[in-house]
């Protein structure tokens, strides 16, 4: 995996965007694999029509559990998150799916997480925009973008753009101390211990 600084210095308060080494070489089985997957009919039932609010319900990870490349883009991401934090202290994190056709993109929205981010695996042709501050993402295939959690931001697509499959990234919140509500009302928080160091 690769760094870049969305910034002109990396600070504890900035934004980064990596590169997933993992998501470049395997796009196309990870897309399959999520579009396989949300098109049964047992998980139509469980989250019904959307996986993005459903957040609590599930870890993405261990939906996709059974799969050699999801294992390897969540090691790949337990180093990302990690050397941002800059620390070695225990963390938590909920990951989800978020599989959109083009007027289904989000909207303003905040994360009440010390850390937020997503990766980019079908992008399409969008950007993140976020506010106070002010800036935005332009969102490729393998970027990992994390930052702190508390910045509004909402997913804008080109008008004259059109989508002939759902727009794929995988959104996750980092926790560094697990609040007591968090134990009985959101069952895709889960551990996340130090597994993995990015190579320098």
């Amino acid at each position: 995996m690769k760094r870049t600084t969305s910034g002109k210095q990396q600070k504890k308060e900035m934004q980064k965007i990596y590169k997933s080494e993992v998501v470049l070489k395997h796009h196309d089985e990870l897309s399959n694999i999520i579009d396989n997957a949300v098109n049964t009919t047992q998980h139509h039932d469980i989250f019904g029509d959307s996986y993005t609010w459903s957040y609590g319900k599930y870890n993405i990870f261990g939906f996709t559990s059974a799969t050699k490349v999801f294992y390897d883009l969540f090691c790949e991401l337990n180093a990302i998150v990690y050397d941002y934090n800059g620390t070695n202290q225990p963390l938590w994190m909920q990951s989800w799916l978020n599989y959109h056709e083009k007027d289904g993109l989000l909207d303003w929205h905040g994360h009440q997480w010390p850390i937020h981010g997503y990766i980019s695996i079908r992008p399409h042709n969008t950007k993140t925009i976020f506010r106070n501050p002010d800036y935005e993402v332009i969102n490729e295939v393998g970027n990992v973008y994390i930052g702190p959690g508390y910045r509004e931001h909402k997913v804008i697509s080109d008008k004259n753009t059109q989508f002939d499959t759902n727009r794929i990234t995988i959104g996750f919140d980092i926790l560094k101390d697990v609040p007591s509500h968090a134990l009985t009302g959101n069952i895709g928080l889960i551990p996340f211990p130090q597994i993995n160091r990015m190579s320098s």
